[in-house]
């Protein structure tokens, strides 16, 4: 193992910086490029040849003149998606004040620095999802490098650290755990002996060991370096590491990745090759010809299609490319066609006329570069965000959420890993000559929580997903978390209506069961009146309660609820039958008879007239009885 002492000395670095003895570069480099390629809307020229080889140099260059860089947006949509991941429901960067040391001034704590006062991107969050996310994606082996922005003046003074990413291109020499060299993109100036400006593209090179960063620039045009500064972290190992991702091989004793994203090179390749050939096939069967007979002649060759040089020597002439004829074969050009000549049948055609080409191909070719592309997102789970919906794809695979949130994840577990490693690193640099206990300094960076509720799915996949599962009779547990995410992904400019729309899902104890059957459940006492009620006027109930109190959306869900159960209770009293009243006391006067009861009175009465009447007539006879 080498010593600072002996890595850093100019000879070394320049020797370094030649990039000739770290063995793993060209590997490193060639990964990455595959994916830079499409990225970055690289013209991929060795793609194409390969499938080309024999292709004439001109239209090589053509090819590359008129390219489009059709796989460009594939990639730019997955990373915008991928970007998401901060908005997550559970993405969380949670600091423990109790943690801090009072030794610490509370401007300069790591979480002021680290969320508010972060140069540049004012948050290490920021920088993740603005810089790091994207190249991580495209260079799995490039070096995260925590250095700091300039040197303090003293060990009393807090460090400004800052991370940087490197390319595998601006890695010269690496050894694992040891050291490693990187070249800046910033440029130094060297000048010649008598003080002239000799050039102002000079290399910038830091070298990061266990101990030290040193910062190297170019003196001269022979390319030795000289150090300008050097800085002691005095960390015990190196305050840089790879990006990582997906293990390709331990070779040389390094460890080798494969980005993320590497699934999706073959397809894109063959998108890229075979939307070339696209470009080529529109400009030469697309477009209708003009013809015309003529009985012009080369002006150059006079028709013989050959030509003399001053030596003497037959050539193919230049301007006619022996054909004898000047040809115009460009989409407005003129076809011109000889007439015959004297003993030549001539071709049965009108004098002018138009070529008609198929077209066939194309389609065939257009159709191939979609699949292409599809297959290519499809590789890494994401084939919702193809330009071709699932419904008008022959081939597309049904989509799987699981997979989605296996890749998602797997990523934002790399996002957490790196951060991790980030806030360590800065809070070693701000605070070890301030707080000396290793445990104590740990014990201050934040945790980070891996997020699992993602919001990456677009509004008519969420849909067509909503769609199926209402068809299926999914639980309605699972059907109001789906109902719950597309409020969400459809209202997400306008808050008070998403979070309206999620409490209205939440609260509603009967969600997902039809209007006829809740009166069948009501009926057979399958629930309760209460819920009944809740249930029919969910929506009024939620809006009454945000217009009631505003902090209603933050409360608890049991809070909630004792609302809901609360306006139930309201509607179920002002539902129940009314009592009699009972009558007022008016001294007896109240005790008068009716109408109905006189008319009851009297009729009875009459009854009573009759029943004596007849009395009567018995009693009469008894009494002659007597009397006789």
């Amino acid at each position: 193992m080498q010593t600072d002492n002996t890595i850093l000395t100019p000879t070394n670095v320049k020797q370094f910086a030649a990039g000739v003895t770290y063995q793993n570069r060209i590997l490193c480099t060639t990964l990455a490029n595959k994916l830079k390629v499409h990225a970055y809307g690289i013209m991929p020229k060795d793609l194409i040849e390969e499938r080309r080889p024999s292709e004439p140099e001109e239209i090589k260059k053509y090819r590359a003149k008129i390219y489009v860089p059709i796989t460009k947006k594939s990639i730019s949509k997955v990373i915008s998606s991928l970007e998401k991941i901060r908005r997550s429901q559970d993405w969380s960067i949670q600091y423990d004040p109790e943690n801090v040391p009072r030794v610490i001034a509370t401007t300069e704590t790591l979480e002021q620095y680290c969320e508010m006062d972060y140069p540049v991107f004012h948050s290490i969050t920021n920088w993740a999802f603005s810089e790091l996310l994207r190249k991580y994606l495209l260079d799995a082996n490039g070096i995260i490098a925590v250095v700091p922005m300039e040197i303090p003046e003293s060990n009393a003074e807090y460090v400004r650290p800052v991370a940087q990413f490197y390319d595998s291109n601006q890695i010269m020499d690496y050894a694992e755990g040891q050291y490693i060299v990187l070249k800046s993109r910033d440029t130094s100036t060297y000048r010649s002996t008598n003080g002239r400006i000799v050039n102002t593209n000079g290399a910038i090179y830091y070298v990061i060991t266990t101990t030290q960063i040193a910062r190297y620039e170019q003196v001269n045009s022979k390319g030795d370096v000289q150090a300008v500064q050097i800085y002691d972290h005095n960390m015990g190992y190196l305050p840089a590491f790879k990006a990582g991702g997906i293990f390709h091989s331990r070779t040389n004793n390094e460890t080798i990745f494969e980005s993320r994203l590497s699934g999706m090179i073959p397809s894109l390749d063959e998108a890229a090759r075979e939307y070339s050939d696209l470009q080529a096939e529109i400009v030469q069967h697309i477009h209708s010809e003009k013809y015309a007979y003529t009985n012009s002649e080369c002006s150059e060759c006079h028709g013989a299609g050959t030509v003399r040089d001053k030596d003497g020597n037959t050539h193919t002439c230049t301007k006619c490319h022996g054909t004898g004829s000047v040809l115009q074969v460009s989409p407005y050009g003129v076809h011109l066609i000889s007439a015959a000549k004297a003993g030549e049948q001539q071709l049965p055609a009108p004098p002018i006329g138009y070529i008609q080409k198929s077209a066939d191909i194309a389609r065939l070719q257009d159709e191939r570069v979609r699949q292409h592309i599809y297959d290519a997102l499809s590789a890494i789970n994401m084939e919702f965000l193809a330009d071709t919906p699932l419904a008008q794809s022959g081939v597309a695979k049904a989509f799987d959420r699981d997979e989605l949130n296996n890749f998602v994840n797997a990523i934002a577990e790399d996002i957490v890993r790196i951060l991790d490693g980030v806030y360590l690193l800065v809070c070693e640099y701000r605070y070890m000559n301030i707080v000396p206990n290793p445990e104590q300094r740990r014990a201050m960076c934040p945790n980070i929580n891996v997020p699992t509720k993602y919001d990456i799915l677009n509004t008519s996949n969420l849909m067509a997903e909503l769609t199926a599962a209402r068809q299926a009779n999914i639980n309605p547990v699972v059907l109001r978390e789906l109902e719950i995410d597309y409020a969400k992904k459809q209202f997400c400019t306008d808050p008070d209506v998403a979070r309206m729309a999620e409490s209205t899902f939440d609260l509603d104890p009967l969600f997902g069961v039809k209007e006829e059957d809740k009166m069948t459940m009501l009926s057979n006492g399958g629930i309760t009146e209460q819920d009944y009620i809740i249930s029919c006027n969910i929506q009024s109930f939620v809006r009454r309660a945000v217009n009631e109190d505003r902090q209603f959306y933050a409360k608890t869900y049991e809070q909630k609820m004792e609302t809901m159960r609360k306006y139930a209770e309201e509607v179920q009293t002002a539902n129940e039958p009314k009592q009699q009243a009972q009558p007022i006391d008016f001294g007896g006067l109240n005790n008068l008879p009716t109408d109905e009861q006189n008319d009851k009175d009297n009729a009875h009465g009459e009854n009573d007239k009759q029943d004596g009447e007849q009395t009567e007539k018995i009693k009469r006879p008894l009494k002659r009885q007597a009397n006789g």
